[in-house]
């Protein structure tokens, strides 16, 4: 009996992020999303764009025809860090956040984007949210073949 079969393995988790951030997470050019919450999942996670995107920011990181509204990759979560000022600072080439620090900040760390083939039209959720078995697998098939 293959250990699988025995213990259930956790589904991924997929994250929706408004645009310009998405893409700039995609391209490598940002690695720390900005959060006001934490949470304990730690590993793969597909990123989801939302099909709002910041008008202003998008123009000012030449984005304004970033594709919205489903999946365009994947990342892995490596951890969550809480920002104090000093970190904020530090770290804004890895944020991008432009403005002063939210009252609570968390930085979610990402690494080895991973960008689908194609992107998958699709609707988000809020917070880190499972998807189905059948969406997952449609990803994976999506992802570029070494």
């Amino acid at each position: 009996m293959l250990f699988d079969d025995v213990w259930p393995v956790e589904p991924f988790r997929a994250l929706s992020i408004q645009q310009p951030w998405a893409e700039l997470i995609m391209s490598g050019r940002k690695s720390i999303e900005v959060r006001t919450w934490w949470n304990e999942y730690r590993g793969p996670l597909w990123i989801h764009v939302g099909k709002k995107a910041d008008a202003e920011l998008c123009r000012m990181f030449d984005l304004s025809d970033a594709y919205r509204g489903g999946f365009v990759g994947r990342v892995t979560l490596s951890t969550i860090v809480q920002f104090d000022e000093t970190r904020w600072n530090r770290w804004s080439d890895r944020h991008l956040s432009v403005g002063p620090m939210p009252a609570k900040a968390y930085g979610f760390v990402l690494k080895d984007p991973i960008r689908l083939r194609e992107p998958v039209d699709g609707g988000g959720e809020l917070g880190l949210f499972k998807i189905t078995d059948d969406l997952s697998r449609t990803l994976e098939a999506l992802l570029p073949r070494d």
